[in-house]
């Protein structure tokens, strides 16, 4: 991985980000008209353990809530408020990443030339190198593969302590797109519809269909609405 000036590669996609029906839709963060959308929900933080243990199901089970594509990690709390809880808001596990990456590698015919885009005022502040403006956002762009991404260790190449996920990941060729928002508990996989097939039926994962106009604010999880006056569960 290795930061580089040439954020003219970042242009395409701010203008595939136009917000139809607003902020919180995914297409507003991963860019419109692909053919797929997936919705990888964060693990849930622990005191250890593997994420893939790390599940919301097992707190919707524990607080008589219901999973669904469009639910939302405070609401399986029973909070009333959004970021009440914790789940890893804006932050995609560099894990889930590596799971992730070989099926986004077979999915693109440049899988060796990728940019990993970090957001200036979060880990990409301490980055040296041209911002380009996404949407409403300014990034650093780093150029990787998906093979490293796979790998443990590529965040020091780029001044990291650990592996810290970009905001956003693409490979050259715009196949796909990965995209965490920075305000949001999960990741949004853009592309085509077998390699989103590849990680709705990967049980690794707790993923979701979604397509581009679905809402993910908090508004968006109609179903689980707050029944008590007190958090159904303590689990964060």
């Amino acid at each position: 991985m290795e930061i580089i000036d040439d954020v003219e590669r970042g242009a395409w996609l701010g203008p595939r980000m136009y917000r139809l029906g607003g902020w919180a839709r995914v297409g507003s963060v991963a860019g419109y008209g692909f053919e797929a959308y997936a919705r990888v929900l964060h693990p849930r933080p622990t005191g250890g353990g593997a994420w893939e243990s790390r599940r919301w199901s097992d707190v919707a089970t524990a607080a008589g809530k219901v999973m669904h594509p469009l639910v939302q990690w405070e609401r399986l709390l029973d909070l009333d408020e959004p970021r009440g809880g914790t789940s890893d808001v804006g932050y995609l596990d560099p894990q889930v990443l590596a799971a992730l990456a070989p099926l986004l590698r077979v999915q693109t015919a440049t899988p060796d030339d990728a940019l990993a885009a970090y957001w200036v005022g979060g880990t990409g502040q301490g980055l040296v190198g041209r911002s380009v403006t996404i949407d409403r956002y300014d990034y650093v762009l780093a150029q990787t593969d998906t093979a490293e991404l796979a790998e443990p260790g590529w965040g020091r190449h780029i001044g990291f302590r650990t592996d810290e996920p970009p905001q956003l990941l693409w490979p050259e060729d715009h196949a796909w797109v990965l995209a965490t928002e920075i305000d949001w508990d999960s990741t949004i996989v853009a592309g085509s519809r077998t390699l989103i097939d590849s990680i709705l039926t990967d049980d690794r994962f707790e993923a979701y269909p979604v397509d581009e106009n679905s809402d993910l604010s908090w508004n968006g999880d109609t179903i689980n609405r707050r029944t008590t006056s007190s958090p159904a569960s303590q689990e964060s």
